[in-house]
């Protein structure tokens, strides 16, 4: 028994000795001096250009716009909102590491990408759109003049549509001037839905902005933008502004129709449509 206890002591002693830490300084140096430059794309002033002037260092991390991050010693930036932004460059060196922060003011919103092709509707548009029947009596939708015209003298419905491929979580613009000279129970839709139209069957996949005359809009003449004319759907009074929580694709569905009524002597007609995407 005595012989076992010496033993145990003797491993013990030696394991502490062995684990004594040393005791010695290490200067790391001196943290580097971060610059940066963060300058407008000519052009194009939503577009900011970054260069790092920190002298000595090896690695940079950039954050700007809330979520944006950038390795690269220089790179560029886009704002798609006007607005005042703050960029932050972390920059490494051998002594360490620092940060500096500068602030850009960006003047006005970016323009956006049209995805929407023969939105003009001229002639040649008619190949890029797809006339849906909506079962029951069409309404005539022609090309003509430079505009879509939808016109009917009874109880007619009918569509027009085209697909559109949409990102998640981008903003999307919705714009399209709408004249009439006053219509009787009458409906002139915008449908922006994900379902894929069926010929032979009425859509009804998120109506999006609409005159409605049961609403109380399009009764009496008009002219401008639906968007804001609108009465009745679920973009109404959004600025024709939408999102989609998911990518992929999309219908921008035109449909219009009368019950009881019609769509006035001169019809509905609907020019520069434009659905754009926020950059």
């Amino acid at each position: 028994m005595k012989k076992q206890i010496c033993i145990l002591l003797f491993t013990a002693a030696c394991f502490v000795a062995a684990c004594t830490p040393e005791s010695k300084d290490y200067d790391l140096g001196t943290p580097p001096a971060v610059t940066f430059t963060a300058t407008p794309v000519a052009g194009n002033p939503n577009r900011i250009a970054v260069a790092s002037t920190s002298p000595g260092t090896f690695m940079w991390r950039w954050q700007y716009n809330t979520t944006g991050a950038s390795k690269l010693e220089k790179d560029t930036f886009s704002f798609s909102k006007k607005g005042e932004y703050t960029i932050q460059l972390t920059a490494y060196a051998k002594g360490g590491f620092a940060s500096a922060v500068q602030k850009v003011n960006i003047a006005q919103d970016a323009p956006g990408k049209d995805i929407v092709k023969g939105g003009d509707m001229e002639a040649a548009s008619a190949a890029l759109w797809t006339v849906l029947n909506t079962s029951g009596a069409q309404t005539t939708i022609e090309f003509t003049g430079g505009v879509m015209k939808f016109s009917n003298t009874g109880n007619t419905n009918g569509a027009i549509y085209q697909a559109v491929t949409v990102k998640a979580n981008k903003e999307y613009t919705l714009s399209a001037t709408v004249k009439g000279g006053g219509a009787t129970n009458t409906w002139f839709e915008v449908y922006i839905g994900t379902k894929a139209p069926v010929q032979g069957s009425d859509y009804s996949d998120n109506n999006f902005v609409a005159l409605n005359t049961w609403a109380g809009c399009g009764g009496s003449a008009f002219d401008g933008d639906i968007a804001t004319l609108a009465c009745e759907g679920s973009g109404k009074g959004k600025s024709g502004k939408i999102k989609f929580t998911t990518a992929g694709t999309a219908y921008i569905v035109i449909k219009g129709g009368s019950s009881g009524g019609t769509m006035g002597a001169t019809g509905i007609t609907i020019d520069n449509l434009k659905f754009l995407e926020e950059q």
